[in-house]
């Protein structure tokens, strides 16, 4: 329950202001349940082949399983095992977002802690949802991190881009840390995409940042390809042409275990006479309790008569029910939400009053 406390305070006390944007929280997963969250997240199984990549297209030695990506005690636990399966001599684990989280221009931050052992390569990237500008790489990859298990006090910061293999291209480096390393304790990682310009953090420093000149692609203009939506993807691969196979001093099981991820988007920030203006047309209050238990109140007013929808909408903006639509006169109204059946996490409830429509954001905790 600590990263669920810890994002908790960051929603309720306010947005993250740095580098001229203002990040607010639009999806994330602290991880506190006992299974993966199926509505934002697709396991990727098997050799690579049935995806038309063979090995995963960099000769790796792992098969992908489901089994092998766990959630517990608040945190996502991929493990790689010296085991055979299906001809390969390790298994592993492979997750992504796509077509549940997909977005363009963000700032993506996690907690993770990192195997160890020649042959491991852990990752945490972002692909294209949609290949725009041609195959990989003229549709562009995003490394946020990359880690491999020999080198424990090193990560990566990459792109891919240009043409599509074999003519692609890519740019990064990497980031040491000087007095600890990467596999004995949780370090935090981020990184911050706005239109024209990349950043990478590790540890709250920034230590890379790309843009003009940095990258292009034979399908577009700059800042083609990195303008369009992207999925995330977490892995544990075994092998490959990059780190090479495991050794006599790699140690199986090795885990990949991350404590929360959580995605921010630059939203507009109002001042608190546009803040009272809105609430006074629209008359959409915050909820209370906020976080809440079970249930909460929702408040709103009308200075007049309209016919009004209440909405309540998930971080992918699917609506989950339909809490008031009816006519109503002047005056105040309040609606009791029962978040009971619903899995812990954040909620938009949006009113619709005539013309107008208005949102307020719902943190519903686990019981």
């Amino acid at each position: 329950m600590k990263s669920t406390l810890c994002f908790l305070l960051l929603f309720l006390f306010g947005s993250i202001y740095l580098s001229g944007q203002n990040w607010q929280v639009v999806w994330h997963d602290e991880f506190d349940g006992d299974s993966l969250d199926a509505g934002k997240w697709s396991y990727q199984t098997g050799t690579g082949a049935e995806y038309g990549l063979t090995d995963w297209g960099n000769g790796e030695l792992q098969y992908y399983r489901e089994r092998n990506v766990t959630v517990g005690e608040g945190m996502l636990t991929v493990t790689a095992k010296k085991e055979y399966y299906r001809g390969k001599a390790y298994t592993s684990g492979r997750i992504r977002t796509i077509g549940k989280g997909d977005w363009k221009y963000c700032r993506i931050e996690f907690r993770a802690k990192m195997p160890l052992g020649k042959g491991l390569w852990a990752a945490v990237w972002m692909l294209p949802t949609d290949e725009v500008y041609g195959g990989w790489a003229a549709s562009g990859e995003l490394d946020i991190m990359e880690y491999l298990g020999h080198e424990s006090r090193k990560v990566h910061g990459t792109l891919h881009f240009g043409q599509s293999w074999p003519h692609n291209e890519y740019k990064g480096i990497d980031y040491d840390l000087s007095t600890s390393d990467f596999h004995t304790e949780f370090h935090d990682f981020a990184l911050e995409w706005i239109e024209g310009e990349i950043r990478w953090y590790v540890d709250n420093t920034l230590y890379q940042t790309l843009g003009s000149g940095d990258w292009w692609t034979n399908g577009g203009g700059f800042p083609a390809p990195f303008n369009q939506e992207f999925h995330l993807l977490i892995n544990l691969a075994v092998g490959g042409n990059w780190p090479g196979e495991p050794n006599s001093t790699t140690r199986f099981p090795q885990d990949l275990v991350i404590d929360y991820i959580r995605i921010f988007q630059d939203l507009p920030l109002g001042t608190d006479e546009e803040m009272v203006k809105e609430q006074e047309q629209s008359g959409l209050l915050q909820n209370f309790p906020n976080p809440f238990q079970k249930t909460t109140t929702i408040s709103y007013s009308l200075p007049e008569a309209e016919h009004v929808t209440l909405e309540l909408f998930d971080t992918k903006g699917r609506k989950i029910r339909t809490l008031e639509e009816t006519d109503r006169t002047p005056g105040r109204y309040q609606v009791q939400m029962d978040g009971s059946t619903l899995p812990p996490g954040l909620y938009t409830c949006i009113l619709t009053a005539g013309k107008t429509r208005v949102f307020k954001r719902l943190v519903l905790l686990g019981n």
